[in-house]
């Protein structure tokens, strides 16, 4: 038997423009971004992945697309403002 989730996602990167475009950059970063807005619960996560893309500038750049449960859509927290 399979279950369906009903979701939400949202991606977090660093701005092409940072200059320090590290995996520690960008963990703290994320990190930042999420405790500026309302946390979502540990209880309603599904899956964090992790893409690396390269960009025109030759510069490979990392973003966390994180997918959590959409229980009521009313009620659901808000994805965190991207920056």
């Amino acid at each position: 038997m399979m279950r369906g989730y009903r979701c939400k996602h949202f991606s977090i990167g660093l701005p092409d423009d940072a200059q320090d475009q590290s995996l520690t950059a960008l963990f703290r970063h994320v990190a930042d971004s999420l405790a500026d807005d309302d946390p979502i619960s540990m209880d309603d996560m599904i899956a964090i992945n992790f893409e690396t893309e390269l960009g025109a500038d030759a510069v490979f750049r990392g973003a966390f697309t994180i997918v959590f449960a959409d229980q009521d859509s009313e009620t659901t927290t808000p994805a965190p403002s991207p920056r």
